[in-house]
């Protein structure tokens, strides 16, 4: 089955916002230290680049800051904010204000000790909330991201509708997030989607469905990039990092050898390698604007 946009939708059940909190609940203690506190893909520059997995998310994070285009003082929303992070980081080096949400009520309460541990707590503050029920005003943010967190909704459209719903005028989107270049079929389907379930992710989006959810929200499209193989590396730095903090899965998320088949992250740990090294993932940034009327 596909959906209007070509892109291959399974027919089991979409998690709900509760799976995907409950997902983060019980696996960020764990993941949350492979990167020091991202829990999101790294960019590497090239092959000869030998930064450390934690250097490389950081890096993505800042490309995505550096794509907000801030200037100091304005508020900015972090859509899916983990343990809060990336949210700290640009807020230190941009001097701009940070509202991050979360499904997970784990991830909020690690976000909130980490803003005060680092004196941020007066420019930074988290909530448990759904972005499909966002408890901010019309135009209440100059910007907005979402770094891997559209990958867990099944209504991307919906979901963009309300973020830009809270930005200003000319506020700006960015999204970076997991993106299958091509439909897969067969067996390299029927992994993706393993995966898909291991990670509570309704199915991978294509470049089709992402523009047409940024054009069905209401949104300027201005930029659309695949940086699927500087992000590569992440996979592979993810679960030896996992690993070394005895996550292993087995066979990963189709249950063998001890491998766990539904909504784990570590018990998938092993599967993430092969994940990674196919040609069809890939990886997007893409940024939007609000229409200035």
């Amino acid at each position: 089955m596909t959906d209007h946009t070509g892109t291959a939708v399974p027919s089991a059940p979409t998690p709900t916002p509760a799976d995907v909190g409950r997902l983060y609940d019980r696996s960020t203690g764990v993941v949350d230290s492979a990167a020091n506190g991202n829990i999101h893909s790294g960019y590497w520059e090239d092959d000869t680049d030998r930064s450390s997995l934690t250097e490389a998310t950081d890096r993505l994070t800042d490309l995505v800051a550096d794509r907000l285009a801030t200037s100091p003082g304005e508020r900015l929303l972090d859509v899916g904010c983990g343990t809060g992070r990336p949210a700290l980081r640009v807020a230190a080096a941009r001097g701009v204000l940070v509202e991050g949400i979360s499904v997970s009520r784990e991830e909020v309460e690690a976000a909130r000790a980490q803003a005060g541990e680092c004196g941020l707590a007066d420019r930074v503050a988290f909530a448990h909330a759904d972005v499909m029920e966002l408890p901010f005003a019309d135009g209440s943010f100059d910007g907005a991201w979402a770094i891997e967190s559209l990958m867990h909704m099944s209504d991307r459209a919906g979901a963009l509708s309300r973020v830009a719903r809270t930005l200003r005028p000319g506020g700006r989107l960015v999204v970076a997030d997991v993106l299958l270049r091509r439909p897969v079929t067969g067996e390299v389907k029927e992994f993706v989607d393993r995966m898909c379930l291991a990670f509570q992710a309704p199915w991978l989006p294509g470049p089709g469905e992402y523009r047409e959810a940024v054009r069905r929200a209401g949104l300027e499209l201005l930029e659309f990039s695949d940086i699927g193989e500087h992000v590569r590396r992440t996979y592979r730095e993810f679960a030896a990092a996992l690993g070394e903090a005895g996550a292993h899965g087995g066979d990963g998320p189709d249950g063998g050898a001890g491998g766990k088949a539904e909504g784990d992250i570590v018990g998938s740990a092993d599967a993430l390698p092969r994940f990674g090294e196919l040609p069809e993932i890939g990886y997007v940034l893409l940024v939007a604007r609000r229409p200035v009327r």
